[in-house]
């Protein structure tokens, strides 16, 4: 070689000693003329091994045959580029190990002639970070596409094949717009442009409806979140695809089932307010004209007449409680109960609860008492809901006392924010055995009586309370011994 030739070759290597990469300059026929440090690490040869030897030297044997070729064809048409674009290449150590590389060609023009320079990395963590990566892409239960910001496919996963009928292969570098419907083909370049610009993890199109077209035509809903994806490439769109025609399918039943169960509401609501009129009416009116007899006005009765009567009495105010707790119990449950708060004298209430049933008490022989301090106390809430539940607790405290008392009392106490107020309802009754105590406020539950047979009733009464005493922000407690009797507590905030 000549002295210019020789400076020019010191200079490179000095330039190649720098480089981060294994670099590599190789004459027309192969022989390599010049290698750095860093090729030495990479392939364990010194140097002088290097040198004037052919470079498939570097390359598994299964390659060499073909190299020639391909090293003829970059010197036939010199350009900076990477070598075997879109194929795995890989070096050979010298104790034979193989690694993955990625190796950059730049033609090299001197007087000696056209050299070629290679760049070789070692990629192997890459290729296991890679492997990684797609094995959690593989594993995922969703469609996992990548894109690049041209909207082309990079790559895509066992499930995309599933999802929309295409292998691997039809996918691949094609435009990511195959994959929804044509009518959105033209958009869709400009909603992939927003999210490059503003890249970060999001629903794609949130709140509307989305589809997916599979290879066969066929649309589907789907639903797609979007993340960045930063690589040595640059920045790719992560998109995870789920069908949701399944989800799609059991929403349209549910809001068709909805429909219809309003519609069966509204038809209960409309039978509930014709019975309230047409089954309540009746039967005031013969409790009416019954009471009317029995107090003798049209003229005396004798004493069957008068203990059939009773009867006829007795049984019609049993069917109006029934009538009027299923009602209620309906009125509650479709919601059409309204609060109407109010400032409600405590004591005048439960003063009108005791005179609408002390007639009751006296029937049976019960003392029926009211205990209220000598003072003014109000409590804020819905009356209607107050009353109903006194009287449900109090009807219920007379009819399972058979000798004795029931007694209505009134207090109240202070509370953390405001003062406590208190109904207590306490009768020398049958009591509540322990088995039946958990199932006390359940809807249709009847405790048994003493002859272990249900009391008559809808078992709705204490159910009744419990919902009202929620409704109005109140708390119904009790304590019951068995055949002692039991006692009933409404708490209200004052």
């Amino acid at each position: 070689m000549s002295g210019e030739l020789e400076r020019s070759q010191a200079y490179i290597a000095a330039v190649l000693e720098s480089a981060p990469d294994a670099m590599v300059i190789v004459n027309n026929q192969g022989e390599i003329q010049l290698a750095n440090a860093e090729t030495e690490t990479l392939f364990g040869y010194h140097r002088e091994e290097l040198i004037g030897h052919h470079v498939e030297m570097l390359i598994p044997d299964r390659y060499c045959d073909r190299h020639p070729g391909h090293r003829l064809g970059f010197f036939a048409a010199p350009r900076a580029r990477p070598m075997g674009a879109g194929l795995d290449l890989w070096g050979k150590r010298k104790d034979g190990v193989e690694f993955p590389v990625e190796i950059s060609l730049s033609p090299f023009d001197t007087k000696e002639g056209l050299l070629a320079t290679a760049a070789i990395r070692d990629v192997t963590e890459r290729k296991r970070a890679e492997g990684k990566f797609s094995g959690l892409l593989e594993s995922a239960p969703d469609g996992m596409v990548i894109v690049n910001q041209k909207g082309e496919i990079q790559l895509a996963n066992a499930e995309t094949e599933k999802l929309f009928g295409y292998s691997r292969e039809e996918l691949i570098g094609r435009p990511v717009e195959r994959l929804i419907p044509v009518r959105y083909h033209e958009r869709h370049p400009a909603h992939r442009t927003d999210f490059f610009s503003e890249p970060r993890a999001r629903p794609m199109g949130a709140e509307l409806e989305l589809s997916g077209r599979r290879k066969d035509g066929v649309e589907f809903p789907v639903e797609i979140s979007l993340s960045p994806l930063e690589t040595e490439d640059g920045l790719l769109a992560t998109a995870a695809i789920r069908d949701v025609t399944q989800r799609k399918r059991f929403e349209r039943d549910l809001r068709e089932a909805n429909v219809k169960l309003q519609a069966a509401n509204q038809a209960k609501d409309r039978f509930l307010a014709s019975m309230s009129h047409e089954l309540r009416t009746p039967l005031n009116a013969i409790l009416g004209f019954t009471g009317t007899l029995l107090m003798g006005l049209p003229g005396p009765l004798n004493d069957d007449q008068t203990s059939q009567l009773r009867t006829v009495q007795t049984n019609g105010r049993h069917l109006l409680s029934l009538i009027n707790d299923l009602l209620d119990l309906a009125r509650i449950e479709s919601g059409k109960m309204e609060l109407r708060p109010e400032r409600i004298d405590a004591q005048e209430l439960l003063e009108d609860v005791a005179v609408g049933l002390r007639p009751l008490a006296d029937e049976k022989g019960l003392e029926l008492a009211v205990v209220a301090p000598h003072k003014l106390i109000e409590v804020r809430s819905d009356r209607r809901a107050v009353r109903q539940i006194l009287i449900n607790l109090a009807n219920n405290a007379i009819k399972f006392t058979d000798e004795g008392s029931v007694r209505l009392q009134l207090s109240e106490e202070d509370g953390v924010a405001q003062p406590l107020v208190r109904f207590t309802v306490t009768d020398t009754g049958r009591g509540i055995k322990a088995r039946d105590q958990e199932r006390l406020f359940a809807a249709f539950e009847q405790i048994d009586s003493s002859a272990g047979q249900p009391y008559e009733g809808t078992g709705l009464g204490l159910y009744i309370c419990q919902t009202l005493a929620t409704f109005i922000g109140a708390a119904i407690t009790f304590e019951s011994e068995f055949g002692l009797g039991s006692s009933f507590v409404l708490e209200l905030s004052g």
